[in-house]
């Protein structure tokens, strides 16, 4: 098991506190001293470690998009050739909508994460573009060269219209959870309901690119 140092500790209490502020309130209601308070660390020690408040948001955006850096869909889509047939292309939309929920309600990621996220899609600055750049760009085009497999005549207004219907549904479930929780009545998704939400989707996604279920 991985050991930290005290530096470490104090880097991580750091983004933490100030995910969770901007997860809240948004970046531009986060202050240094906030975090410092939420930290229990002292303004010194945020500007030591990060330079001042635009390193260390640059440094809770990077933390908050690391777990959508490495998906497992990527290596799906780039397996696939021209012989891939609709069952095998059918497995695939699993992968793609099982990856998206598995990183978001199956680790153990803080939920601050996602809503930094969310926080990013309202923005119009260098963390947005930081975001774009390693995470949207990457993930579109993954999917774009996916969905035009399955029909190649797909343009891309059609693309981008598929891969919202298939993504936002689990976003929203992150992005508006203590809504959806307390609609259910319940303190967090299950197991059940996460596979249950899957298969809905995966079966959608299916159906309406003509693919046969899985």
């Amino acid at each position: 098991m991985r050991t930290y140092s005290a530096a470490e500790i104090t880097k991580m209490n750091i983004i933490a506190a100030a995910g969770n502020l901007a997860a809240a309130d948004g970046f531009a209601s986060v202050s240094t001293r906030k975090v410092a308070e939420a930290a229990g660390e002292n303004i010194g020690s945020i500007h030591y470690h990060f330079g001042g408040k635009d390193g260390l948001f640059a440094a809770v955006v990077r933390e908050a998009m690391s777990w959508c850096m490495d998906k497992e869909y990527f290596d799906a889509i780039s397996a696939i050739d021209e012989t891939a047939t609709p069952k095998e292309l059918a497995k695939v939309v699993r992968v793609i909508i099982s990856s998206e929920i598995t990183d978001l309600f199956r680790t153990d990621r803080p939920a601050w994460h996602s809503q930094v996220i969310y926080q990013l899609l309202q923005r119009d600055d260098e963390l947005y573009e930081l975001f774009r750049g390693e995470v949207l760009d990457p993930s579109m085009k993954a999917l774009g060269r996916f969905l035009k497999i399955i029909d190649p005549a797909m343009d891309e207004t059609e693309v981008f219209q598929r891969t919202v219907t298939m993504k936002m549904p689990i976003f929203a479930h992150a992005n508006y959870m203590k809504v959806f929780l307390k609609a259910l009545g319940t303190e967090s998704y299950t197991e059940e309901y996460l596979q249950k939400l899957e298969d809905l989707l995966v079966r959608q996604a299916q159906l309406s690119l003509g693919l046969p279920e899985d």
